[in-house]
This record gives C-alpha cells, sequence and structure tokens, in this order.
C-alpha cells in the first residue's frame, strides 16, 4: 500500500514541507498553517504544482532526487553550489523573474573561470532537470554564455617525474606513483579501498565513480605491489603520516611545497596527463588510451592531451614516419603497374 503523503518539519530549512505525487512542497514556518494549505493541496493536486514558484524551493525538490539517485559527492557539490546561489538572490525570487545577468554576477565569485564555468553548470542542470520531471516547459538560463574551463594543461619529462620523486618522501610517494603508473584521477587514488581491489584490476561502482558508470583502472605490476604495500581492510589505503586519508588540499599542500623546491609547477593531475601522453607517444591507440583512462569516448584524448603539440621530437619521429610509408605505398603502387604490363 502506498504510503499517504502528510506535513514533516525540516530543521535545515525552519519550515513545513510535505511531498505530493513526488513533488516537494513548502508549507511555511506556522504548523497551523502548514496544515491547513497542505489539505487543500491533497483536495485539489491540480494546484501542487503551482506551489513550485521559486527557485529556492525549486532547488529543495531537486537536491532530494539528487541525494536519491545520484552519488554522495555529486550530492554534495550541487548543494554547495545551489546554497550560495540562493544565498545571492534569496529565496523568494520566482523562477519567472531569474534573469540570467544574476547567475552571471553571482558565478564570478568564484574565483577561476573553471569553478565559473561549474557553478553556471549545476544551477542550469536543475532547470534541465525540471524540464525533464515536468516541473518547467523552458530553462530561464538557456543560451546563457559560460566562462571557459581551464585546462590543467601540466604533464612531466622523465626528468622532471625524477625531481618530484627525490623531494618526495613516504607516504604520499606511494600516492603519487600510483596515480603516474595507472592514470588514474588522484581522487580515484585517494579514496581506493580493499574492497575495489579485483585481481589486477580496481573497480569502483558507478556510484562512486565520475560520470555515474562503472570505473575500471588496470593496475600493472608497479601499481599493484604499491597498492600491496599499503593493504588494509577498511577505509582508503592510502594515509598521511597521521593516519589519515589525503584530502584533495592536503595532496595540493604537499604538491607546493615540492614545486617551490624543483622550481616548476607540480599538480596531481600532471600526472595522470603524463600517463596519457606517455600512452600516444608509445603508439597505444586512443580507444584504448580512453579505456584506460576512464574517459566515456576517444574524442577526450585528442581534446583533453594534446600535448604532443607541442613535443617536436615526436612530431618529428612521425612526420619521418608519414613519408617512409608514403614513398613505400608509392613504390608498391609502381611495382603493381610494371607488372600490369
Amino acid at each position: 500500500m502506498a504510503r499517504q503523503p502528510k506535513p514533516y518539519f525540516r530543521k535545515a530549512q525552519n519550515r513545513w514541507v510535505c511531498t505530493i505525487d513526488g513533488r516537494r512542497i513548502t508549507l511555511g514556518k506556522d504548523k497551523a498553517a502548514a496544515k491547513q494549505k497542505f489539505h487543500g493541496l491533497m483536495l485539489d493536486r491540480r494546484n501542487v504544482t503551482s506551489e513550485i514558484v521559486t527557485i529556492y524551493d525549486l532547488s529543495q525538490i531537486y537536491l532530494d532526487w539528487c541525494e536519491a539517485n545520484r552519488s554522495a559527492g555529486t550530492y554534495k557539490n550541487h548543494r554547495r553550489y545551489l546554497k550560495g546561489f540562493i544565498e545571492s538572490i534569496g529565496r523568494t525570487v520566482r523562477i519567472a523573474a531569474l534573469k540570467k545577468h544574476q547567475v552571471l554576477k553571482w558565478s564570478e565569485t568564484k574565483g577561476t573561470s573553471t569553478s565559473q564555468n561549474d557553478a553556471i553548470s549545476v544551477v542550469k542542470r536543475m532547470f534541465n532537470w525540471a524540464i525533464e520531471q515536468e516541473y518547467l516547459e523552458a530553462n530561464p538560463l538557456h543560451g546563457i554564455k559560460k566562462p571557459p574551463r581551464r585546462r590543467r594543461d601540466i604533464v612531466y619529462t622523465p626528468q622532471q617525474w625524477r625531481h618530484i620523486r627525490e623531494h618526495a618522501t613516504e607516504p604520499f610517494l606511494s600516492l603519487i606513483d600510483f596515480i603516474w603508473s595507472t592514470g588514474c584521477r588522484p581522487r580515484e587514488a585517494r579514496t581506493i579501498e580493499a574492497r575495489h581491489i579485483h585481481g589486477d584490476t580496481a573497480i569502483f561502482p558507478g556510484d562512486e565513480a565520475k560520470g555515474e558508470s562503472t570505473r575500471v583502472i588496470f593496475l600493472i605490476p608497479q601499481a599493484k605491489e604499491i597498492l600491496d604495500r599499503n593493504t588494509r581492510e577498511d577505509g582508503p589505503l592510502f594515509l598521511n603520516t597521521r593516519g589519515n586519508p589525503w584530502t584533495k588540499d592536503s595532496i595540493k599542500c604537499r604538491l607546493n611545497r615540492i614545486s617551490k623546491r624543483v622550481g616548476f609547477r607540480c599538480v596531481a593531475y600532471g600526472a595522470r596527463h603524463s600517463f596519457a601522453t606517455n600512452a600516444l607517444i608509445n603508439e597505444v591507440d586512443p580507444i584504448s588510451i580512453s579505456h584506460l583512462m576512464g574517459h566515456k569516448s576517444p574524442r577526450m584524448v585528442g581534446e583533453v592531451y594534446s600535448h604532443l603539440a607541442r613535443n617536436p621530437a615526436f612530431l618529428k619521429r612521425q612526420a619521418q614516419k608519414a613519408v617512409v610509408q608514403a614513398s613505400s605505398d608509392h613504390l608498391n603502387s609502381t611495382d603493381h603497374v610494371a607488372c600490369s604490363d
């Protein structure tokens, strides 16, 4: 038997709400008035949709859905951005009254162009979801121009990587060596646990992986040996000297100190990008690389890992191969014509 809707109090918002036909409605702070409004909605459910008129109300319904249907990381990220957005424009702004310049002005407080892009994307995603769920008929942010994402365009030569390793100590060294040898995302390295490891692969289920799809990391012997040295039954395998899991900020802090010593910028994603670039130099095909990196399409390999365009030695070798191949094809074609005479 289906559960009957009823009002309930949410401490986080300090107000009464209810969920009717999958739609969460804000009823207000006063208990008696909230119950009266609830009973009115139950008598005529056609009024439910009309109750979702403010961006705040929509954000609460969307976040409820995110919490139930998306990974904890995705929910936390969307909640952070939407909370900031609502604080910027206020809880009473109606969906129909929203202007693009309000979103752009708020996004400018987020620092880098990449963060601004992410902020606008989350708000735009909320409205697109509302259209899919038939809460709205049009997206008020349709056509909004987002700032370009800043490329993490850093790749290390083998010599640079040796310098980085010389200034890295355990247990941090194991963490970055694992990223270098697998090409995994830094987040995957700092959250990998024993339960993810299956023989010579590490498998993250969809609700723990980027893009909500299963992520498989292939473990070469060096990577497997690193994991074996750091094995433990529960929790993340890579821990700092205090026995705590590495965080995004602690990794950044450690690499900032190394950057000062080696004289060039060091970021965790540089190891991942280097893995892909080295694979391309060693003529691993883009489709295989896309699988190893966890990309959905080989197109990403060309777009994200375009560092080879600045590798003259590699391009010269490729040009030489192209000439040799072209000459060989020409000779074979000539031989064929000669034989046909």
